[in-house]
């Protein structure tokens, strides 16, 4: 298995890695999650997204989503949606990288200087933690 595509986070105009993926908690059994096509072994999941935390309230931004039938944006998962969609179906940890890469074990995500971690109740920010990795 190989290392996989990341989604990305804006928060306060600076972009940084996502270590965890919100859309995944989206899916149930009432709104399944789209048939994929993969393009590459690096993104099993079928899609990558770009998040942003605005007003302590995390939104989808944007996607690029490998459907079956082709390439599509937020509007294929989003059709009601016009502009970003707020996420308030996550509840969970937001684990985000942060300062200069320690290191890299064979097959396993980067270790940065410290993750930041950001808990999010529907959609929400309730806690914001630092842990530093050296």
């Amino acid at each position: 298995m190989c290392v996989q595509d990341k989604d990305s986070i804006i928060v306060k105009g600076e972009k940084y890695c996502l270590y965890t993926m919100p859309l995944d908690s989206y899916w149930t059994r009432w709104k399944p999650k789209p048939k994929i096509r993969l393009l590459k072994t690096t993104c099993w999941r079928g899609y990558v997204a770009t998040w942003e935390i605005f007003r302590d309230n995390l939104y989808l931004v944007s996607i690029k989503f490998n459907a079956i039938d082709g390439d599509f944006g937020l509007g294929y998962l989003f059709p009601q949606n016009t502009g970003k969609v707020k996420a308030d179906w996550y509840t969970g940890e937001l684990k985000i990288p942060i300062g200069n890469q320690l290191y890299q074990e064979f097959m396993e995500d980067p270790v940065y200087d410290s993750d930041w971690f950001v808990n999010k109740k529907e959609g929400k920010v309730i806690r914001q933690q630092y842990k530093a990795n050296y």
